[in-house]
């Protein structure tokens, strides 16, 4: 999941960073700094709510994907608490379970939109955290 997620949490990073204005740039150069100095104590600090964000977004997608969780995980139906242990992910749960021959009503079908309430809200949880500290270290230049 980890190198799944790298690729968009660095485009996005990057996005962030060549955001940052020239002008920003070529003062801290001008001010003496070398290019880590600028990179580190000025371009970093202005795209750090883009980072954030794109560190969110990875986790996001990794939370909501199905098919690799439920591949890698092995499919037990099991909570574990040890997590080199196999046990299964609330996405991999629906996958597994929602066949589409639940009856309405039953304790399957009602289990299965716990589920994926619990799997929204969690999203949304993490999406509200991820707004605040984008608007937290936003940097108005």
């Amino acid at each position: 999941m980890g190198v799944m997620i790298i690729p968009t949490i660095a485009s996005i990073s990057e996005d962030a960073m060549s955001a940052v204005p020239q002008a920003m740039r070529q003062g801290s150069a001008a001010l003496g700094a070398n290019r880590m100095q600028t990179t580190l104590r000025v371009v970093f600090p202005a795209a750090l709510s883009g980072i954030i964000a794109a560190v969110v977004l990875g986790i996001s997608r990794a939370v909501g994907e199905t098919m690799i969780v439920a591949i890698a995980a092995g499919q037990q139906a099991r909570i574990v608490g040890n997590p080199l242990e196999l046990g299964q992910t609330m996405t991999g749960f629906i996958a597994n379970a929602a066949l589409g021959d639940s009856r309405v009503g039953s304790l399957e079908y009602d289990t299965l939109y716990a589920v994926g309430l619990l799997l929204f809200v969690l999203t949304l949880v993490i999406n509200w955290i991820s707004i605040a500290f984008v608007r937290r270290f936003r940097e108005a230049y």
